[in-house]
């Protein structure tokens, strides 16, 4: 319910600077990503990343603020084919559900002003594993419908309108199945992702 009352609330009808004070943010952008382990890794894979964030802040500076966040987003690898080694091509779409909780820590950094700094847990329910390049019978069967990651980032206000937000994430726990069952990922594959988002403040 934070997620829509944060929206309804106060959200952007404050100035930035006032404390306390709940906000909320629509957001889209991209993810640059990629799944390093068993069979699976794969670099330059493009995606969105789209949905809203809310937040509550309790003062200025330092540890200031706590997120929550829900989005859609698009992760997965891609690879080409490789004429010396054979290896095939291949080029997989995880579709998932996140949802967020991150700690933000605000601070001024010289020439930049002032920035948030952020660090978090990340949950993605996957919706859907496609491979569209190459063959892998099953894929979707290979990977877990839930999976746990780190996120770390920073918060930059461009404008009166909108933020910038880069973000890194990084699996905790293997993002396919690694049971007596499935002996194709022995070491696990791990989603491992760089964001580029921009956040908008309404009634600006």
């Amino acid at each position: 319910m934070l997620l829509i009352g944060g929206m309804m609330l106060k959200a952007e009808g404050q100035s930035a600077g006032e404390v306390p004070q709940f906000y909320g943010y629509p957001m889209a952008g991209i993810l640059m990503s990629q799944l390093d382990g068993d069979q699976a890794s794969g670099y330059n894979k493009f995606g969105y990343n789209v949905g809203i964030i809310t937040g509550y802040r309790w003062q200025k500076a330092g540890f200031s603020a706590l997120e929550f966040q829900m989005s859609a987003c698009e992760r997965g690898s891609r690879r080409a084919f490789d004429p010396i080694t054979f290896v095939n091509a291949f080029h997989i779409r995880c579709r998932q559900v996140e949802l967020q909780v991150n700690g933000v820590y605000t601070l001024d950094v010289a020439r930049l002003g002032s920035l948030n700094l952020l660090g978090g847990v990340r949950y993605g329910l996957l919706l859907s594993v496609d491979e569209t390049e190459g063959t892998n019978p099953g894929i979707a069967e290979d990977f877990r419908k839930g999976a746990m990651m780190l996120e770390l980032g920073a918060t930059k206000s461009v404008s009166d309108g909108v933020l910038m937000r880069v973000t890194w994430n990084y699996s905790l726990n293997s993002a396919v199945t690694q049971d007596f069952r499935n002996v194709f990922y022995p070491t696990g594959v791990y989603h491992n992702g760089v964001g580029v988002a921009a956040l908008f403040r309404l009634g600006k």
